[in-house]
């Protein structure tokens, strides 16, 4: 009698790499990769090339860097590294995707390592899926008082609006109003306005007729410096280095 269970058995039989590669490309509106410990593209989905908007032939073999310019690869690098050296997985962190000027979306993206037969890291396979908390939508119930706030942060969002106005705007009190962000959103409210206006400002870097100081000014932000600084913060990379890295695309 074989020592192996049945599930097991199975998994010897099936040919590697069907199930991963087919249902990654069913995965519409999710992006979904994998890649090796140097940090090129092996396989990629086609909601990624989708996004991209080139063919598969020019992204695999690729690095970030190849694809998105140095600066702008940073922070992806750096996460890809994490999970390669440590070997541990990095679950759904909220990351703004940039792939050509104007197209700016955030995600929720999580990476795990990949094993060889000796148990070795050799590369890492990701997923990035659209953060609903980013998206503006009528929801119900106990729900629609949060679809207000977030309706409400992105009509305002060429003004510096507070926490506390967000709150009165929703008809929540502040409390109710972050312990709704967080269990539905994963975010407090104060980051996801934060998020909002730096996803504006890439759309409106992406626009060479803008002045920084004018992204600045049309985002409610009254010092250049501040705005630099948050900018900075969510992209790993500041408003005059992003718009140079965009001009490659054009």
């Amino acid at each position: 009698m074989s020592n192996k269970s049945d599930h097991s058995s199975f998994w010897d039989n099936v040919q590697p790499g069907q199930v991963t590669t087919i249902l990654m490309d069913m995965l519409t509106d999710t992006l979904t990769y994998v890649k090796d410990t140097k940090g090129r593209y092996v396989h990629i989905n086609q909601a990624f090339i989708k996004t991209l908007g080139v063919k598969k032939s020019d992204i695999v073999g690729k690095t970030d860097i190849d694809l998105f310019g140095r600066e702008l690869a940073k922070h992806y690098i750096a996460d890809d590294q994490s999970v390669i050296i440590s070997a541990k997985p990095i679950v759904e962190k909220s990351e703004l995707v940039t792939y050509r000027p104007g197209i700016v979306k955030w995600y929720l993206t999580t990476k795990i390592p990949l094993y060889d037969m000796d148990n070795k890291v050799v590369g890492l396979a990701g997923l990035s899926r659209p953060s609903s908390a980013h998206q503006k939508s009528e929801l119900s119930g106990p729900m629609s008082s949060l679809s207000k706030a977030v309706e409400y942060i992105y009509e305002n969002k060429h003004q510096m609006i507070s926490v506390d106005i967000v709150a009165a705007a929703s008809g929540l009190s502040i409390s109710t109003l972050e312990r709704g962000f967080k269990k539905h959103f994963n975010s407090s409210p104060g980051k996801f306005i934060t998020q909002v206006k730096v996803s504006t400002a890439c759309e409106l870097l992406a626009e060479p007729s803008y002045s920084i100081a004018e992204v600045c000014d049309a985002l409610g932000y009254s010092d250049p410096v501040v705005f630099t600084r948050i900018f900075k913060r969510e992209m790993k990379i500041t408003p005059s280095a992003y718009r140079k890295n965009l001009s490659q695309y054009k």
